[in-house]
Formats: C-alpha cells, structure tokens, sequence
C-alpha cells in the first residue's frame, strides 16, 4: 500500500540530512509506529508521505502510484495518521 524507495531530506544545500535512504514497505491493513530519538526523521518522513514536503532523493508510492504525481490535496484526503 505505501512503499518509500531511497527517500530522504536533506537542508542546507544537501549538506545536512533531516531522512537518508529510507526504504519500507507498508501493506494493506499493516499498523506502524515510527520510534527514535528526538530529530532523528520521524516527522519528516510523515511528512514526506503526505507531501507537506518535497523528498530530495526517492520516490514514494502509494497503492502503484508515486505521490509526486498526485495533487498534494486530493492525497491528503485519501490517507491519514495519528
């Protein structure tokens, strides 16, 4: 269902990676919990699911589509987290 292939973020012209290479299937019906550390990516990576922001590097998809492809807002509608 949401497959993230090489995501990252990175600031500072590239120079500082808020997510790096991040891989990770999700299935249908499959719950997660993001666990670490205070700045160590969690909300990024929520927000790169989202689209809220933009990956750097990688692709995100969802049910086959990648999200880059899709209006942020109409995602937005069809996926949610807690």
């Amino acid at each position: 269902m949401i497959a993230i292939k090489g995501a990252a973020k990175t600031y500072d012209g590239g120079r500082s990676f808020a997510v790096r290479d991040v891989s990770l299937d999700i299935g249908a019906g499959e719950f997660v919990a993001l666990v670490g550390a205070s700045g160590s990516g969690k909300t990024t990576l929520l927000k790169l699911i989202n689209r809220l922001i933009e990956p750097s590097k990688g692709k995100i998809e969802i049910e086959g589509e990648n999200i880059a492809a899709l209006d942020p807002v109409l995602l937005r509608l069809r996926i949610g987290y807690v």
